[in-house]
């Protein structure tokens, strides 16, 4: 009777321990994903099984999972799970416009902190070779290039930002230029980040949202 209460309360135990509190979904390949369980990075191949999470299916589109022996449910680029599947965790952020009707806001790229300057008319995430430098960036191993700015030609370094940041809203592997130079004196924070964003402007107001 005590052996069969003890089995029956391990079991118990091992059901709750391969329950996680939260899946995310943060880099998709064909038929692997990386998957944040409980804020630890965890790759994961077609079938394979890790902390209570199982990835049925994955692509560029999006990875199937299922949480323990729950339905599945599919996650897209930066989407989150919580335990019983509730709907996605969508980040959320409120700027306010300064004096001049700027959006300047704190952030973080690779984890490392920094101020943006929001810039719709931006293709990239632009920073100078000087703030890449303070942010230690290898930036000299990117591709090289030249954009014309209002006054000259200025070289321009092409690279891939492991992370940008803002708030709870992160967005992973974001191309961006540097600037050779101490210019742009913030960087801009371009629509090569503002692409995985929904924008809803109400006065002074701007709420971000990270789409998926």
């Amino acid at each position: 009777m005590r052996q069969g209460l003890l089995i029956s309360l391990l079991l118990v135990f091992s059901s709750l321990w391969a329950a996680p509190d939260s899946v995310k979904a943060v880099a998709l390949f064909a038929d692997k994903a990386m998957l944040a369980i409980d804020g630890e990075n965890v790759l994961l191949k077609k079938g394979e099984t890790r902390k209570g999470v199982t990835l049925i299916s994955a692509s560029g589109r999006g990875a199937v999972i299922r949480i323990g022996k729950g339905k599945p449910a599919t996650l897209k680029l930066n989407a989150s799970v919580r335990h019983g599947f509730r709907k996605p965790v969508r980040s959320r952020l409120t700027v306010y416009s300064d004096p001049n009707g700027m959006f300047r806001l704190r952030g973080r790229i690779n984890g490392r902190p920094t101020r943006f300057l929001l810039d719709t008319g931006a293709t990239f995430v632009a920073l100078s070779s000087a703030e890449a430098e303070r942010l230690q960036l290898p930036y000299k191993t990117g591709r090289v290039g030249v954009i014309q700015t209002a006054n000259s030609s200025v070289p321009v370094w092409h690279i891939r930002l492991s992370s940008v940041t803002v708030g709870d809203i992160e967005v992973p592997n974001v191309e961006a230029v540097v600037l050779r130079g101490s210019q742009p004196a913030t960087t801009l924070l371009g629509m090569s980040f503002l692409e995985h964003l929904k924008m809803q402007r109400n006065g002074a107001a701007l709420v971000l949202e990270q789409k998926y």
